[in-house]
């Protein structure tokens, strides 16, 4: 996703059942960790207000903007508990090593090529501590549906006169697995249209065996793999793949 200006209204609609097992990850892991795509902070700010010290990476400035102010309604506490940089995760160098690295919302589906998720991993691994973890979910597609456009529309009331409709319109590549992704953004006052924004990206769909060979090649050893973040047993009917590895 270019996450441009509609950053702002993300939340809206970003409400996932996530934040408990990604916290309690952490707090098992030295109460420190590495976030990748940070995004407007949604899951970086519960860790951080339960004692976890966060680093926050995101190449979208506008996704930036928003997690600073958000940050910025916190406690003094919450806030020198976070620390955000705007850079690209499949090429960043940090001083500082972590117990525990997480990529939330399907984050790693914007690697679109095999050479972006080594990248990636392997810069993860330079980051993380001698045994560290990584933690990460995805979608789990079925390979086998017939590819066909799909729309949906949300809405969100922001206040009584203020609602926003987003509609989205997705299609996969059947040969790259490749997901392209139209969200338009309509912002309604009393009734009127206000404001418009348009939003494209791209992620890719991978399998269970992708997934756990490029791990592996990265020098990770996967210990776990959920179908849900209540640590559900994973299965071929699970929505998501939750994947837990930790550092050779």
């Amino acid at each position: 996703m270019n996450y441009g200006p509609a950053s702002k209204y993300y939340d809206l609609f970003g409400q996932k059942q996530d934040i408990d097992f990604y916290k309690c990850l952490a707090l098992e892991h030295g109460n420190k960790a590495l976030e990748l795509g940070v995004g407007t902070g949604r899951v970086a700010i519960e860790l951080a207000k339960s004692g976890v010290t966060v680093w926050g990476i995101d190449n979208s400035k506008y996704m930036i903007a928003v997690a600073r102010r958000k940050i910025r309604k916190e406690s003094p506490t919450v806030q020198k508990r976070i620390r955000l940089i705007l850079g690209d995760m499949r090429d960043f160098r940090l001083k500082q090593k972590f117990p525990f690295t997480y990529l939330a919302s399907s984050t790693f589906e914007h690697l679109l090529t095999r050479e972006d998720q080594t990248r990636c991993l392997r810069s993860i691994y330079d980051v993380l501590e001698a045994k560290g973890t990584l933690a990460f979910d995805i979608s789990q597609a079925d390979f086998e549906k017939p590819t066909s456009s799909s729309w949906w529309i949300d809405r969100a009331t922001i206040r009584p006169d203020k609602e926003v409709v987003r509609t989205g319109l997705s299609r996969r590549n059947p040969e790259t697995n490749v997901v392209s992704v139209n969200l338009f953004f309509d912002v309604y006052s009393r009734g009127k249209l206000r404001e418009r924004y348009y939003e494209y990206g791209e992620a890719r769909l991978s399998t269970r065996e992708e997934i756990e060979k490029i791990l592996q090649d990265a020098g990770l050893k996967q210990i776990s793999i959920f179908g849900g973040f209540n640590k559900s047993a994973y299965d071929k009917n699970s929505q998501r793949m939750i994947f837990v590895a930790a550092k050779s």
